[in-house]
């Protein structure tokens, strides 16, 4: 299992937005385990 985080951000701005999805890696690939919906403009 890894974490996956992204930080969406101008850069010098003090706000922004971490995203982070769990993925499961096995011998026969990924599965992405979040479930919680997304934001389409975030992602």
């Amino acid at each position: 299992m890894i974490c996956v985080e992204s930080y969406m951000g101008s850069v010098g701005e003090r706000d922004g937005v971490k995203l982070e999805q769990q993925v499961l890696v096995t011998k026969d690939g990924c599965e992405i385990l979040s479930t919680f919906p997304m934001e389409e403009t975030l992602v």
